[in-house]
């Protein structure tokens, strides 16, 4: 990755019932609760929340966790860990929707347009935008 710059992050916090039941998927927003994620943190100013979410899992064992954020250009490419239970691990028998909320500073995001997640052997997940807006 030419021209590539790590992002620091700050980590609020996961949860297993995110209530997000579709696929993977990735959320930006300035206010994490417009995201659904708002018990994890509160709104800072000068702070831009990136939500990753796992999508619906029929058990638990399964998380996602933001392992770095990386800038090039206009976009900004969160790499995640997606895990699962091992085939014979005894799980909980509940549906699941493993989530992880960071934030950046939401200078280092100023003119980016596309946020990215990716997992731990590269494969694009997830695709949105980046609010612009005013510090």
């Amino acid at each position: 990755m030419t021209g590539s710059q790590s992002v620091p992050f700050a980590d609020h916090g996961s949860t297993q019932q995110s209530a997000h039941d579709g696929p993977a998927r990735i959320a930006v927003a300035t206010d994490p609760e417009t995201i659904g994620l708002g018990a994890l943190a509160t709104k800072e100013n000068g702070r831009l929340y990136i939500a990753v979410f796992a999508g619906s899992q029929p058990t638990g064992g399964y998380a996602i966790r933001v392992v770095r954020v990386d800038r090039v250009g206009d976009t900004l490419t969160v790499r995640a860990m997606f895990s699962s239970p091992a085939t014979d691990a005894l799980t909980i028998q509940v549906l699941t929707s493993p989530a992880h909320l960071v934030s950046i500073d939401r200078q280092q995001a100023a003119t980016a347009r596309v946020v990215v997640l990716v997992d731990q052997s590269a494969a694009e997940r997830a695709r949105g935008t980046v609010p612009q807006s005013q510090p």
